[in-house]
């Protein structure tokens, strides 16, 4: 693993994890969003946003080609489905997720942010200690003395986050709930405070999106395709698939390592012309960076902003993730600082009148 050399001031970092301590959780993305046009405010700039809660900010000509840098400010959580009359809490999740047993976790209710922990029986008292419950076998105990003490606290629909603060493992790594994909939506508003700072005015516009509800329905990227006159997107994401673990195969994902650079994808979802220009600029630039092949549509927002309109050109950056969907989800920060450094680049070199299109390079012969 290489030593994580990054250009991140002080207030970047402060920022970043104040957006990792702030719930999001798919569907409940207000407190992060409040946060991102509270740092977009900070930098200068005007931040926008829609009916379903999408937040976005721009630079650059007003009459430029559109290049949207998006990242989704949601993570995974838990909704309160049911409360019983002993106190207990069964839900259901915002979100995917694995294993969920006695995780520490906080109800976000309407007086303020109440601590439990998920149970279910102990191995010792079940009959087969092979599989995983089903989600509503598990309850939620915030230590409440009956139903109705509980329900005095929390109420149906409340979000619940799992507990996991912002820790650094040594020099370079970091490791919290929520990297996904807060991480995101970090590194296309720092690239958008890169070109600000350095006096950016084109050639291209650019918008940096964090959009919502991507766990759960895409809505926002989709929302946000139709409605914003994009040339071009580039989605970025955490990509779990890392080779750098046990038992993690690179003959089924591709090999991939945190600390080697984010992964700039190509495959049939992601636009030649993107992933070529994305592509040299890392090599121009010397920028570390791995290549990780997709066949189909991919699980990120680049999905939803393809599909908008006629169709928007779409790029993909993976930020190399360990542990996805745990509170413990772990990112190199040099990759993360890379990442940064694509999405600027890119900026720098797409001319007033960029066409990413298929078409263009079919017809040009």
């Amino acid at each position: 693993m290489q030593q994580a050399e990054h250009g991140f001031a002080s207030q970047s970092l402060d920022f970043l994890f104040r957006l990792l301590e702030t719930p999001s959780v798919s569907g409940y993305e207000e407190p992060g969003q409040r946060c991102v046009a509270e740092h977009i405010r900070a930098l200068g700039l005007e931040p926008r946003s829609d009916v379903h809660g999408n937040v976005w900010a721009a630079i650059g000509p007003d009459d430029a080609a559109a290049v949207g840098f998006e990242g989704h400010i949601d993570q995974v959580g838990l909704v309160v489905r049911h409360i019983t009359d002993e106190g207990y809490m069964h839900c259901d999740f915002s979100g995917g997720s694995w294993e969920i047993y006695s995780r520490r976790v906080t109800v976000h209710t309407a007086g303020g942010p109440v601590p439990g922990v998920i149970g279910k029986q102990p191995l010792h008292y079940a009959e087969s200690r092979e599989g995983t419950k089903k989600i509503h076998e598990y309850w939620v105990d915030i230590g409440a003395r009956d139903g109705e003490d509980a329900r005095a606290k929390v109420a149906l629909g409340d979000p619940i986050t799992y507990d996991g603060p912002p820790v650094m493992l040594g020099p370079d790594l970091l490791m919290s709930c929520g990297v996904d994909n807060r991480i995101g939506v970090f590194c296309a508003l720092e690239a958008l405070r890169l070109l600000n700072d350095e006096g950016y005015d084109g050639p291209a516009r650019v918008i940096a999106l964090s959009c919502v509800q991507k766990e759960t329905s895409g809505v926002g990227a989709s929302a946000v395709g139709h409605a914003l006159p994009l040339r071009a997107a580039i989605a970025v994401d955490v990509w779990p698939f890392v080779t750098d673990v046990p038992e993690c195969d690179a003959r089924r994902f591709g090999a991939l390592k945190l600390g080697d650079g984010p992964s700039i994808v190509r495959g049939g979802a992601i636009a030649p012309s993107i992933f070529s220009l994305l592509s040299t600029v890392a090599k121009e630039g010397e920028i570390p960076h791995q290549v990780q092949a997709w066949t189909g549509p991919t699980p990120t927002d680049a999905s939803g902003l393809y599909r908008s309109r006629e169709g928007i050109p779409c790029g993909l950056l993976g930020v190399p993730e360990r542990y996805l969907h745990t509170p413990s989800e772990v990112v190199h920060l040099g990759d993360v600082w890379n990442v940064v450094r694509l999405l600027a680049g890119f900026a720098r070199n797409t001319p007033a009148d960029a066409d990413f299109g298929r078409g263009r390079s079919i017809l040009s012969g």
